[in-house]
């Protein structure tokens, strides 16, 4: 399994639970950011324990190919994360598919890190990893997301109702997906038959 990747500023790159302080000082530092488009987290979330657990998780999910996480550097930052991609719900045959999340830090946000990973991670996983569709679940009022996803090709499937337990409150999320390139329907494929 190949660790990392670079882009033109940023290195993605897989960590072990000896990355937890970092992990920890990432999510310490966006909580403002982050919590109002996530689950409610337990109280143990922010600590070492919880984080070297999630990472080690993590890493056995990776390992059986039901997950696929990279975290976020600048290159002249090495020691600091800034972001993350992840894939998740890896279904194989006769799908192919995952659902997409990411999280930039609120320090380099509208600076391009969030499209410039996330399209090196969907380069990785549509050819790395055969991917065949990636779908997003996004919150209608977080646009930022919906920016980005939109930029990165994925087209609006429609309204997910109820999706997910955000902060204790079923909410809705807008679904988008991507199909890999290559196994896009020409338009002459895509005619109905008369």
């Amino acid at each position: 399994m190949i660790k990392s990747y670079e882009t033109e500023r940023l290195v993605l790159k897989m960590l072990n639970k000896d990355a937890a302080p970092m992990v920890l000082s990432f999510f310490e530092e966006n909580k403002d950011l982050f919590e109002p488009w996530e689950p409610t987290r337990g109280r143990n979330f922010y600590t070492l324990p919880y984080q070297r657990a999630f990472l080690t998780a993590e890493h056995h999910l990776m390992a059986e190919g039901k997950l696929i996480r990279y975290w976020v550097f600048l290159k002249d930052r090495p020691t600091e994360i800034i972001g993350t991609v992840c894939f998740q719900n890896i279904l194989r045959e006769p799908y192919h598919s995952c659902s997409l999340g990411y999280k930039i830090s609120s320090r380099y946000l509208h600076q391009g890190y969030a499209t410039e990973s996330t399209r090196k991670c969907i380069d990785i996983i549509f050819h790395e990893y055969q991917m065949h569709r990636i779908d997003a679940y996004i919150m209608p009022g977080n646009t930022a997301s919906i920016k980005v996803v939109e930029r990165l090709g994925f087209h609006k499937e429609g309204i997910s109702e109820s999706y997910a337990r955000i902060n204790g409150v079923w909410t809705d999320h807008i679904h988008y997906a991507l199909i890999h390139p290559a196994d896009r329907p020409s338009q002459e494929e895509s005619k109905p038959a008369d």
